[in-house]
């Protein structure tokens, strides 16, 4: 089990070489710009270049983020974009980036390429380019591909520092998770030497948003965010493109991850409102992507401090994806409703210091479901 006091303490006292570290991977969207600036673009690789006679072939790439709960185009959530171009036979060819998609409408890229048949990953982040470069780092990381690498070799990581043998901490530097998405392109797509090529590319959201909030039944004036220690844990440090299923998997192999909340605060309930008004703790997590697998749980664990003993420890898949057929007319699988859902919140109830019961809602849509703790068992 993992031991929040304890790791926590290892992770201060560790030496992290993050000089070391930068050297071998960089931001993803900073590291996609060095590769094109280095590249040296013509008028016609330039997608601001309005004047785009003799350039009459390459691929037009639009981009699209439709898989969510809302089942609405949110492409105007991202801010920059950057592509990895493979051949047919799935090797490294090239890399593009859009530093400012809303400079780019309708939210579509251009690309030079020769006569050939082509596959694409792209990575795209909730901040422009300038934007990225103003913060001090990215906590998603990856290696720049070389000419002929496999599809199969991309990987993304999250910043962290190991703790153990099989713990690492996500680094957050206590700022949230940069908000990313990918895509994969299902299939090659035809580039001819002499007319235009179009593909679309539809992005999934890979991090998560989850509020947890605690509350005490018997003594609600007694919660203190500050008597608990909070942390979700879940094999999803390193993700690995799989091109046969057009998505990214998690490296079982790797690390568990070990997220703590950016934020925690109490809020305090209005006394005029009712009798025996109280406090309620917040912790604020974002997570890379969650996966369904029972080999593979995402645990969420609350300890109290003083008598270090454990108040709450949930399978997290299985306690959001109670929500998942609360819309009659969509009936999703957990893995999918995990994958189209990014704002989850769970307000657990304790009874004595039991856990007694969950409100699981998704605020964006006002879904909301009541769990008794029994019915999980």
């Amino acid at each position: 089990m993992f031991d929040e006091n304890v790791q926590i303490k290892k992770l201060y006292a560790s030496v992290f070489n993050k000089k070391q570290n930068e050297m071998k991977v960089k931001h993803i969207i900073r590291m996609l710009a060095l590769l094109v600036a280095g590249a040296g673009l013509t008028s016609c690789t330039d997608w601001m270049y309005d004047d785009r006679s003799g350039c009459e072939h390459g691929l037009w790439l639009s981009f699209k983020y439709d898989y969510n709960l809302q089942r609405a185009d949110l492409i105007d959530h991202v801010g920059s974009i950057g592509v990895f171009v493979y051949d047919e036979e799935g090797r490294y060819v090239t890399s593009f980036v859009q530093p400012d998609m809303h400079q780019s409408e309708p939210y579509r890229m251009y690309f030079d390429l020769p006569e050939g048949r082509y596959r694409f990953i792209a990575l795209a982040d909730q901040h422009e380019y300038e934007d990225l470069e103003a913060e001090p780092s990215g906590m998603y990381l990856s290696e720049a591909p070389k000419p002929g690498d496999r599809m199969e070799d991309f990987s993304v990581m999250l910043k962290h520092v190991h703790v153990g043998d099989d713990w690492a901490i996500v680094d957050r530097e206590v700022n949230p998770l940069d908000t990313l998405w990918y895509a994969i392109s299902e299939q090659s797509v035809y580039v001819p030497s002499d007319r235009y090529a179009y593909d679309t590319l539809s992005l999934v959201r890979d991090t998560k948003s989850i509020s947890i909030s605690l509350r005490e039944i018997d003594h609600p004036e007694r919660m203190d965010v500050d008597d608990y220690t909070f942390s979700i844990s879940h094999r999803n440090l390193i993700m690995n493109c799989n091109p046969s299923r057009a998505d990214m998997v998690a490296d079982l192999t790797a690390s568990v991850a070990v997220y703590a909340p950016y934020m925690k605060w109490n809020t305090s309930d209005d006394s005029s409102s009712r009798a025996g008004a109280g406090r309620t703790a917040h912790a604020d997590f974002m997570t890379s992507r969650l996966y369904d697998d029972d080999d593979n749980e995402a645990k969420l664990t609350i300890r109290h401090r003083e008598s270090d003993r454990t108040v709450i420890e949930a399978d997290l898949c299985n306690l959001i994806g109670q929500l998942r057929n609360y819309d009659e007319t969509q009936r999703y699988t957990l893995q999918e409703f995990l994958d189209r859902g990014y704002d989850f919140r769970l307000t657990f109830f304790l009874k004595g210091g039991e856990w007694q019961y969950t409100d699981v809602s998704i605020g964006i849509l006002g879904w909301s479901k009541r769990i008794q703790n029994v019915s999980l068992d």
